[in-house]
């Protein structure tokens, strides 16, 4: 099992939504759908969901940006309207 990072990203900051434990990526993703639907269904114009592979502690820029891994896959899930 590998550890994916679920992150919330809005206009002002990210942050850390969830942590999954799953075999891939596109697991950790499905998982991510069926536990928080509700939660994706919420989001607001502009709003991003970001699920990577954890390497490391995650990291924080001085603008509370996530310092995203430089190798590697990531699912975006995007509210365009």
């Amino acid at each position: 099992m590998e550890k994916f990072y679920v992150i919330k990203r809005t206009t002002g900051k990210d942050e850390r939504f969830t942590v999954i434990d799953a075999m891939s990526l596109d697991e950790a993703d499905a998982i991510f759908l069926v536990r928080h639907e509700e939660d994706k269904d919420a989001m607001k114009k502009g709003e991003e969901i970001l699920i990577f592979e954890a390497d490391g502690d995650l990291k924080f820029d001085e603008n509370n940006r996530v310092v995203l891994p430089t190798k590697g896959e990531m699912i975006i899930h995007r509210q365009l309207s």
